[in-house]
């Protein structure tokens, strides 16, 4: 049996969060779907309600998404985030990434592709879109510590966890833990994902 988990729709258009409601509450994944159009109803069901998934509009007429999403997490949020967005800018994507969210899906999207983000998010994936152009923006260097960087160096090398863990002397566990960080701070899903964004990423140090 499938877990599911309880999500919040923020977007102040009725017709957004109902299409998405209607098309989200067939999937095995979700339990029970709320929407609130502002950010204190977004704050006050959060502090209230366990959400394992925020979807959030990032165009808000009195708050940005961005700005209620740290809202949130100083008010203790610890679940997971999708954003929203009419626009598909490289700097938002970026930004949202950076805030540590799990995706970024536009809303011209089908909702079929919206289910299908939300679904990847709550079983542990990432979703952002990956043309050359979001990736060539990246500054790996600075997304990630430097232990990070040395394992994605191993990992792109084509080393597997064993000969990583050998070469810095800790365990298998630890470099699987360091991959799923890079992975999710990144937002790839897989080694070979990974070496396509370093080779397109002219911030990044040669490895």
């Amino acid at each position: 049996m499938n877990t599911t988990n309880d999500l919040l729709i923020v977007d102040d258009h009725p017709m957004v969060c109902a299409a998405i409601k209607t098309a989200l509450i067939k999937s095995p994944f979700v339990n029970d779907i709320y929407a609130v159009a502002d950010q204190k109803s977004a704050l006050d069901h959060i502090k209230n309600y366990h959400c394992e998934l925020l979807i959030l509009d990032i165009e808000l007429e009195e708050s940005d998404g961005f700005s209620l999403f740290k809202r949130a997490l100083l008010e203790g949020y610890k679940g997971k985030v999708l954003f929203l967005s009419a626009k598909q800018d490289k700097h938002i994507i970026r930004t949202a990434a950076k805030l540590g969210a799990q995706g970024f899906i536009n809303k011209a999207e089908s909702l079929e592709d919206i289910t299908s983000a939300v679904e990847l998010i709550l079983r542990g994936f990432t979703f952002f879109p990956q043309d050359d152009l979001l990736i060539n923006e990246k500054d790996i260097d600075q997304i990630l510590t430097h232990r990070e960087l040395t394992v994605m160096s191993y990992l792109v090398e084509g080393l597997s966890n064993k000969d990583i863990g050998e070469k810095l002397f800790i365990s298998n566990k630890t470099v699987s833990t360091y991959k799923t960080k890079i992975f999710e701070k990144l937002g790839v899903d897989s080694v070979i994902s990974l070496a396509k964004l370093v080779n397109n990423d002219p911030h990044s140090k040669k490895l």
